[in-house]
């Protein structure tokens, strides 16, 4: 198969975009410009702390630097939705068959495994041919874990690619309360410190939660891990090399979760409207209403982002759960692009250029220097609050081993994250890829099911005694077994066949 080209183009750049696609949300689009003679315009959908003040300034800056160095001309528009939203944003955008260039997509957000099995996404097999440095540069069981089927349909970002679930505390409150974080392994050990904290203040919810949940975050601490990604069920137990294909929903560990989290509810640890916080309460962390938080990789520079979620004040942490490397967490970070493109060759030569490109990578991530951020002496990014670039996405965009250090990180932070990458157990499927098209009309059913009852359940909204045999009932009506029995033969397959 021929590769495709590489494109380069000489016109002068066009106006740029900055409406959202109709549809999504109800929100309206404006009326987008006509593309210039010569010029290009890529569409990316990207999950983000949502729509960015300047964007426009920065996909300008975007487009004169790939012009002048590149002699591309690229008109580029960044659609940016808050993480909580993002999966469902794109489902919209997915189900509407609407014209895009490029989409984030994971294991965890607007499913890459489903999506590459409906057609959505483009292989990039013979684009890949012959770019050495860009597939040198991600580890082969990252690139083998993208896999469907012989082809991949996106590009992994360089990022930390185990997991080690965590909890973060405001340091004042742990040690007025004599929170002692070495004794805390799982989130029941936090029960007795939250609700002292709330018999004094009332107004806090000491737990950080919103429509995100949290399972997706501790299912390591749980004791599984996904298979098919996005919320699907399909997991092994960790460490199981029997690779037992369970539904993950029907752990006792899991409906253990839901109990506490829905008492957690009632009393005020969680906001009983968990469900319709959106951008993983980061609202709350800030203003100081939610003091503890769950997340999923606990990393190398994890302390500075922490700190910059709580609004600056000092964190503490607790580990829930080993680091563990497996085909999910690796593939928690990818750009996908569309199918239905109509610059598929320049859609990927961007990508390619973001992950390969320090400028214009950290340009992306950051924004203009002066305008959006500064450098502090120690090479580290200090970002400008009121300066209207701050998608804190970096791991979205691509490579995040080209980022500067965020203020109150290492310099070294990506030597460490390679060696930690390194140094994580492995799963016994990672590399394992699960192939959807078989049961593609059973997933959408799932799907709906999902969407009924998974976040109500996850953020203690309804009483898991009544819904919770409603849900797995519905989920076994919905074609779960069906999806189950499929992963478990691919499984078998792939173990039979690997090197």
């Amino acid at each position: 198969m021929k590769r495709p080209g590489k494109k380069y183009f000489r016109a002068a750049g066009g106006m740029l975009l900055a409406g959202i696609l109709a549809g999504c949300g109800g929100e309206s689009t404006p009326d987008k410009a006509p593309e210039e003679p010569g010029t290009v315009r890529l569409t990316w959908y990207l999950c983000s702390e949502g729509q960015q003040r300047d964007e426009a300034a920065v996909e300008k800056a975007a487009g004169r630097y790939l012009q002048e160095k590149y002699h591309m001309n690229l008109d580029l528009d960044l659609v940016m939705y808050d993480f909580a939203g993002y999966g469902d944003k794109m489902k919209m955008v997915l189900a509407s068959d609407a014209e895009y260039d490029i989409c984030y997509t994971s294991s965890w957000s607007s499913n890459y495994y489903y999506y590459a099995g409906k057609g959505k996404s483009l292989p990039l097999n013979a684009y890949l041919e012959g770019e050495e440095t860009l597939k040198e540069m991600i580890l082969p069981e990252v690139w083998e874990g993208v896999t469907v089927q012989g082809k991949i349909y996106g590009i992994p970002s360089n990022q930390v690619f185990f997991k080690q679930n965590y909890v973060t505390v405001v340091k004042e409150y742990a040690d007025a309360y004599g929170l002692d974080m070495s004794k805390v392994h799982r989130l029941e050990d936090l029960d007795d410190f939250f609700h002292k904290v709330k018999a004094d203040h009332e107004e806090i919810f000491p737990l950080a939660l919103s429509e995100a949940g949290a399972m997706g975050k501790i299912q390591l601490a749980l004791g599984f891990e996904n298979l098919a990604g996005e919320f699907l069920p399909g997991a092994i137990s960790v460490g199981d090399e029997g690779l037992t294909v369970v539904n993950q929903y029907s752990l006792d560990a899991v409906k253990s979760y839901y109990e506490l989290v829905h008492r957690w509810a009632a009393d005020g640890i969680v906001r009983e409207d968990a469900a319709m916080v959106s951008n993983n309460g980061l609202e709350d962390m800030k203003a100081g209403t939610a003091i503890a938080s769950v997340n999923a990789a606990f990393k190398p520079g994890v302390e500075a982002i922490e700190t910059s979620s709580f609004g600056g004040r000092e964190v503490v942490f607790a580990t829930l759960s080993d680091p563990w490397m497996t085909t999910e967490s690796i593939s928690s970070s990818i750009n996908a692009v569309s199918a239905r493109s109509r610059h598929p060759e320049e859609a990927f030569r961007l990508l390619t250029l973001v992950n390969t490109d320090e400028t214009l990578y950290n340009l992306l991530c950051f924004g203009i220097e002066g305008e959006h951020y500064t450098v502090n002496e120690d090479g580290t990014v200090h970002v400008l609050e009121d300066g209207g670039y701050h998608p804190n996405a970096d791991w979205a965009f691509g490579n995040q081993y080209l980022a500067m250090p965020r203020e109150g990180q290492d310099p070294d932070i990506w030597e460490q994250t390679k060696e930690e990458n390194q140094k994580a157990e492995r799963s016994p499927a990672l590399g394992f890829s699960f192939d959807t098209s078989r049961v593609n009309s059973q997933i959408a059913a799932v799907q709906a099911v999902l969407s009924q009852y998974r976040v109500p359940l996850d953020t203690g909204m309804t009483d898991p005694g009544r819904e919770y045999p409603a849900f797995l009932e519905k989920l076994e009506e919905a074609g779960s077994r069906e999806i189950l029995e499929e992963m478990e033969r691919q499984l078998r397959d792939w173990t039979e066949n690997r090197p």
